[in-house]
């Protein structure tokens, strides 16, 4: 693992980030950026899921809002490795950003869980409706630990 984290901060894009004055807070946006637009559209689809905003059919709000969730998440795994590639030994010991990382594996199997429950019950049912209570503690909860990073380190 130790091997794996000194490629990534030996690699020309961590090279780059760490010289530019302009590249690493323009990642840093788009970082930010990416977890609010997956954030807002996660939480828009679980409150629906959850039954708030009745006169838009569920299936509705999951088909225009589930792209944009996936492709900030890419997003912001994309910026998030980027952005650790700058100071992977450092970060990868510090308790809170693994915790975060734990967190954004549980919520995305937790997403994953939730699509293939959907293509069978159409954003109905008991299950679907834990699942989506599930993703309004878990992506909130990575926010937050991404936030404490920078006090803890």
């Amino acid at each position: 693992m130790i091997e794996l984290l000194e490629a990534l901060e030996a690699s020309p894009p961590a090279s780059i980030l760490r010289t530019s004055f302009y590249l690493y807070p323009v990642v840093n946006a788009l970082h930010i950026l990416a977890i609010g637009a997956l954030g807002t559209t996660a939480a828009l689809m679980d409150l629906r899921v959850l039954g708030l905003g009745r006169m838009v059919p569920v299936a509705t709000v999951l088909n225009y809002l589930r792209p944009v969730a996936i492709g900030s998440l890419v997003l912001a795994l994309i910026t998030g490795v980027l952005l650790l590639s700058v100071r992977p030994l450092e970060y990868i010991f510090i308790p809170v950003f693994q915790v975060k990382l734990a967190l954004i594996a549980i919520a995305t199997i937790n997403a994953l869980a939730f699509e293939v429950l959907d293509r069978r019950r159409s954003g109905e049912g008991a299950a679907l409706k834990i699942l989506a209570l599930l993703s309004l503690i878990l992506w909130p909860t990575v926010l937050l630990c991404g936030r404490f990073i920078g006090f803890v380190e």
